[in-house]
């Protein structure tokens, strides 16, 4: 809100809480990077989703389905 300089909390919230099309997300990201932040925190979500999908593989493999 202090950084787009909206007066209002509501006005941040109407504009910014759609679902973010491929190239806000790409926005933010070099948003984000020009800030200097994320780069941890995505690293662990890369390496979360790879092992979810590494837990999907082997449960497809075995024939059963992940709880």
């Amino acid at each position: 809100m202090q950084i787009l300089r909206h007066s209002e909390i509501a006005v941040t919230m109407e504009v910014y809480t759609h679902v973010p099309s491929a190239e806000t997300r790409r926005a933010l990201r070099k948003l984000g990077k020009a800030l200097g932040g994320g780069s941890k925190q995505k690293k662990e979500k890369k390496d979360e989703r790879k092992q979810q999908e590494r837990a999907g593989e082997r449960s497809a493999r075995d024939g059963r389905q992940e709880p």
